[in-house]
């Protein structure tokens, strides 16, 4: 038997690819990520046998660009019998003739699949900030520190706490726009070119635009909000340099006002492999 993968771009994998693994941030073996993948990151597995072969899948998670990479793929094969293996409240199989698994993926393919989301966030209150207590008092104490102290004050303490790994957003007054300010050093290392001339771009133009503009629309909610935010993230980026990759942080994010009128945004990052917003909450 041969276990092989569609990942949710339509791309064909190798079961025990450890590329696609570590693309995943998976600390599971070729078997239980497969598992999980086609459980909760919408990829279509199959275990291929030499005359049939089984398809598991979650419907719901299942994108178009995944459906059509398996109808490629089996356009290509020829099969006696395939069993479709259906993820709802558990595993369900069904045996079916060749044309009508291409019926149902053809299906899937037209309503261009249902829920599965790139990404994601969950509030945490409080922040679980064992062993940084300077940030935790910050946090807990931040509408008195920002009345009390000028905001070049508040910046370069949060460039401690957070270990370079932050980035300053400015929107001036009267525009719409929030830019970047400032990067960490620890921010985005693997684009140095891109964060270099980043500095003074809106905010969604990122190497994954679609991850830009929901980053965004997360920090616009923070400055009409006017209060510090903490969330656990669980996002599926796709960029030129580092490919398709999954990212789990905790990410802290902190609005000022300025006596200008300009309005600051301070936002540092840390990474956190326990994440998993994929998996349904018990």
């Amino acid at each position: 038997m041969s276990l092989l993968v569609i990942d949710d771009q339509g791309e064909l994998w190798r079961g025990d690819s450890r590329q696609l693994r570590a693309n995943f941030d998976s600390p599971y073996s070729g078997g239980e990520f497969i598992e999980y993948a086609a459980k909760n990151l919408g990829f279509i597995a199959i275990n291929l046998y030499t005359s049939s072969c089984q398809l598991r899948l979650r419907p719901s998670f299942v994108t178009a660009r995944t459906a059509n990479g398996l109808l490629n793929w089996m356009r290509g094969h020829k099969f006696e019998r395939v069993v479709l293996t259906i993820y709802e409240s558990g595993w369900r199989d069904t045996l079916l003739k060749p044309h009508e698994v291409e019926q149902r993926i053809e299906g899937l393919a037209a309503t261009q699949a249902g829920q599965f989301e790139k990404f994601m966030s969950r509030p945490l209150q409080p922040p679980p900030l064992e062993g940084q207590t300077i940030l935790a008092d910050v946090f807990s104490n931040w509408r008195h520190l920002a009345a009390t102290y000028d905001t070049d004050t508040l910046v370069r303490l949060l460039r401690s706490v957070f270990d370079q790994r932050y980035a300053v957003m400015l929107k001036q007054a009267g525009s719409g726009r929030l830019v970047f300010k400032e990067f960490g050093h620890k921010m985005f290392p693997q684009y140095d070119i891109w964060r270099t001339c980043a500095v003074g771009a809106p905010v969604e133009e990122q190497p994954d635009r679609a991850y830009g503009k929901w980053v965004a629309r997360t920090y616009h909610e923070a400055l009409e909000s006017e209060v510090p935010r903490s969330e656990a993230v669980d996002a599926i980026t796709n960029c030129p340099v580092r490919g398709h990759v999954r990212m789990r942080y905790r990410r802290i994010i902190f609005p000022l006002n300025e006596p200008s009128g300009s309005q600051l945004l301070i936002g540092g990052s840390f990474d956190d492999r326990s994440i998993d917003l994929r998996v349904p909450a018990r």
